[in-house]
């Protein structure tokens, strides 16, 4: 027969992982410039291992209890706080006081007005209550980088919950489980507290690789997409709605030989820039290679994009600090039937040959 597990060395489990953790992110902190939110969740470990010495040490005076639980919702806040600034936003706001107050007033009233048992179950909502609040912000927040770390982080938090639930259960029915109020979150713990924070370490990774993936599908010079880019965009607006506009730049190898390959550069970021300016969000500005650019125009007719064109080659025209240069274009639709834009591309590439043929500077359908 199983014995009930020994609150003081479940106790001990959960102080030594915090610790370690807590050593883990001052570690990232200190290796890696301006991970602020570093030693906001560095904070939250470390004090939730105070916390629990404070348990384990200052007795049962019914204020040094609240004042521990409601420690352990500030080291709640931390993690949301981390959270935020690592988003690059505001990391405190007013109401997150509510966090540490609900498990603090919890347990203190209840256990000035009525009893130890019905302190322990107002203390237990307040934890429940602030484990639910931040869990689910993690969970529901904004889609970003790191969103799958911060969605285990918050599953994590909010996986606490019912154990909370069941802890109030057992106090309301006069369980004789020794020490059940801290029994079943600590044993919660055990499984919990190593989720929670690996979610909150892979945070920084999956936002790196975010990045890097950003990187790779676009052109350095011009921040447009490059072929790769394109490739892994396109198929989200392949319609046959969708136009295609190919674009050259005039005379581009003179450009380059009478002024400099770094005012042939400004020419193309130039392009780029009232092209990426005047497209939608759906829309796709891509450099091929050299000086030849595709804008991929999503739930476009054939007129609206020559209309594109035309609003683009005058804005081309207006660009200053640059020597006079021209550009020709050429567009084409997705065929019915079509499932890449391949076809269109060289269709597209078709056009811009003959507006080239026919004098330059215009755009051909």
């Amino acid at each position: 027969m199983s014995s009930i597990p020994d609150v003081p060395t479940l106790s001990l489990c959960s102080i030594l992982a915090s610790a370690a953790f807590a050593l883990v992110y001052l570690t990232l902190w200190r290796a890696r410039a301006g991970q602020s939110h570093m030693l906001d969740w560095a904070g939250s470990s470390a004090l939730y291992v105070a916390t629990m010495l404070g348990f384990a040490h200052l007795g049962h005076d019914p204020v040094a209890v609240a004042i521990l639980h409601g420690s352990l919702g500030v080291s709640d806040v931390l993690i949301l706080t981390g959270v935020y600034r690592f988003d690059g936003v505001k990391p405190f706001r007013a109401w997150m006081l509510l966090i540490p107050l609900a498990p603090g007033v919890g347990y203190l009233g209840p256990a000035l007005l009525w009893s130890p048992m019905a302190a322990q179950v107002g203390g237990t909502v307040g934890l429940a209550f602030a484990m639910l609040v931040v869990g689910s912000i993690l969970v529901g927040g904004r889609s970003t980088a790191s969103g799958g770390g911060r969605r285990i982080a918050g599953f994590a938090l909010l996986a606490y919950v019912p154990g909370y639930i069941l802890t109030i259960v057992l106090l309301v029915s006069g369980s004789r489980i020794p020490h059940v109020a801290a029994l079943v979150p600590l044993l919660s713990d055990q499984m919990l507290l190593a989720i929670l924070n690996l979610g909150l370490i892979a945070m920084p990774g999956e936002r790196a690789q975010t990045a890097l993936r950003r990187i790779a599908l676009r052109d350095t010079l011009t921040g447009a997409l490059n072929r790769a880019g394109l490739t892994a965009h396109s198929p989200a607006i392949v319609a046959p709605d969708t136009a295609v506009v190919a674009i050259d730049v005039d005379h581009f190898k003179a450009i380059n030989d009478r002024h400099g390959h770094a005012v042939g550069d400004r020419v193309l970021v130039a392009l780029a820039t009232c092209a990426m300016r005047r497209a939608s969000g759906r829309d796709l500005v891509v450099r091929l290679g050299g000086d030849e650019f595709v804008v991929v125009l999503a739930g476009t007719p054939r007129e609206g994009a020559l209309a594109f064109a035309a609003d683009l080659r005058r804005a081309l025209a207006l660009i200053p600090d640059l020597p006079a240069w021209t550009a020709s274009m050429g567009v084409a639709m997705v065929a019915p039937g079509e499932g890449d834009l391949d076809a269109a591309i060289a269709r597209a590439d078709g056009a811009l040959y003959a507006a080239k043929a026919a004098g330059r500077d215009r755009a051909a359908a």
